[in-house]
């Protein structure tokens, strides 16, 4: 019939062909225009590069790190200046397990781009089927068509060309030196290259920060051999309780170093391990999971720990208490992550639907009905019902970085640890310890769950430790607590 057309298979084929260039622009222009996202507390673009690996680019110096295929990533730090090598030391420590953080960010990008491709190849299509002869009512011209591909060849060329190729080659003509050997925290970080004039004393800081590290872990393994024999005679199981480790990656040996020459049985943390829980911060929990070395780690999710936090470490085998009582070692646990949600750069939040009112009403209530030998919050003020109303022999928590009790109250002993990775309000948890660090020592009788006493061990900024004397919690002990010398 007139006026009726077929579409052939070579007039589908110029329709797609047109639909693929416009594909090809829109991935293009997504490149160009990048993808803004979270890096930690940093507000970063990222890029698709080719030939040049991973680069994590600040302007004034950058880092890079060679990864397999043709196609790298290009993060760049959207108004960010480094301030002193140290700046430059923290990011170095950020690529000790950037496959996580780079997979985290490219998947991001690939979903940003997919989405201007799919806006590019709608409008490609739409094109394609303008030169279609049906929809104009009149033939096509040839130089028609070939006006409209060459217009989408062209463009798509020299877009992906400007998006890809020229970041690419700014890049690849920066001055790069190999960084050899690098370890950060026992994890060595391979094919490393820095470009900037802050690399010499970048490393030096980096050095700088391993050494003081080591030292004090020799220091702490001495101080502990001291109490070896006391602690033999009295016969008691033994956990180490930290809290407001905040990334600290130095403190994690030091940590670690207690626990194995108390031979305790488990580390509880109070929170706060990350500082804002960003995937980036995987690195914090890979390392202490590594350096505890078997060791059990129980904890509860600060407010500045997330979700993901919970997650990479329960997928390492750590314990994270969740409202529920859980038995560790002889002891009955209680503890949950805390109702706010800090991430620096951001106002503190609830982190559910639950007010921090009736979370303390929620865990007060628990606490009753199961009466846990050991209840742990972050912070000492949600636990303030459970305390009121005695059902809780030790109640544990961190988050004022500062030590607080042991306090009695009836049946209850209450106690805050200081903070555990040394560092003070507005801080780096990165380097030397910016405040004084601390982290306890509790005895405990494994067959009935009664906690008997402690001991602190400080680490000073100058790199010495002190371990103090045993301590016992119950202030009226009992004859047979005194037989087994308390």
């Amino acid at each position: 019939m007139p006026g009726r057309h077929r579409l052939s298979w070579s007039d589908f084929a110029r329709i797609v062909l047109v639909g693929l260039l416009g594909a090809g622009i829109g991935l293009a222009l997504g490149n160009a225009v990048g993808t803004v996202t979270n890096l930690g507390p940093l507000d970063v673009t990222t890029r698709l590069t080719a030939g040049v690996g991973s680069t994590f680019d600040v302007g004034v110096a950058a880092v890079r790190l060679d990864t397999p295929g043709p196609v790298g990533l290009s993060i760049t730090a959207n108004d960010v200046r480094f301030s002193g090598p140290a700046d430059l030391a923290d990011t170095l420590t950020s690529f000790g397990d950037v496959e996580a953080v780079a997979g985290s960010l490219r998947r991001a990008t690939l979903a940003h781009l997919l989405g201007y491709a799919e806006v590019g190849a709608v409008v490609g299509l739409l094109l394609g089927l303008f030169t279609h002869r049906p929809l104009l009512g009149h033939p096509a011209t040839i130089r028609r068509r070939r006006a409209v591909y060459a217009a989408g060849a062209w463009l798509a060329v020299g877009a992906l060309v400007t998006s890809v190729i020229g970041p690419s080659v700014n890049l690849a003509r920066r001055s790069w030196s190999p960084v050899l050997g690098l370890s950060v925290e026992g994890q060595m970080v391979p094919n490393v290259k820095v470009a900037g004039n802050l690399l010499d004393e970048a490393l030096r800081v980096l050095e700088e920060n391993e050494d003081f590290y080591e030292q004090l872990r020799t220091r702490t393994a001495n101080a502990m051999t001291d109490i070896a024999e006391d602690d033999a005679q009295r016969g008691l199981s033994t956990f180490v309780f930290e809290s407001d480790l905040h990334c600290n990656l130095g403190m994690t040996r030091v940590i670690s170093e207690v626990a194995a020459q108390s031979r305790a049985g488990f580390v509880l943390s109070g929170g706060d391990i990350t500082m804002s829980g960003t995937q980036l911060e995987a690195l914090c929990t890979d390392v202490y999971v590594s350096r505890l070395d078997g060791t059990p780690l129980v904890l509860v999710l600060g407010n500045h720990d997330s979700v993901q936090t919970g997650a990479d470490l329960e997928a390492r085998s750590a314990a994270v208490l969740l409202g529920e009582p859980v038995e560790i070692e002889g002891l009955t646990m209680l503890g949950d992550s805390d109702p706010y949600r800090s991430q620096i750069g951001a106002p503190t939040t609830l982190r559910g639907p639950e007010t921090a009112a009736e979370f303390t009403d929620r865990i007060a209530e628990t606490a009753c009905d199961t009466i846990p030998d050991v209840l742990v919050v972050h912070a000492p003020a949600h636990a303030g019902a459970a305390i009121e109303d005695e059902c809780a022999p030790l109640v544990l928590s961190g988050h004022r970085h500062r030590e607080e009790g042991p306090r009695v109250e009836g049946d209850t002993v209450s106690y805050t640890v200081d903070n555990s990775g040394g560092t003070g309000e507005n801080t780096p948890s990165y380097g030397p310890l910016a405040t004084n660090s601390t982290v306890a020592l509790f005895y405990y009788d494994a067959d009935t769950g009664a906690v008997l006493g402690y001991r602190t061990v400080e680490f000073a900024r100058d790199g010495s430790v002190e371990v103090a004397d045993y301590r016992p919690l119950d202030p009226d002990p009992d004859p047979d607590k005194v037989n087994r010398g308390e």
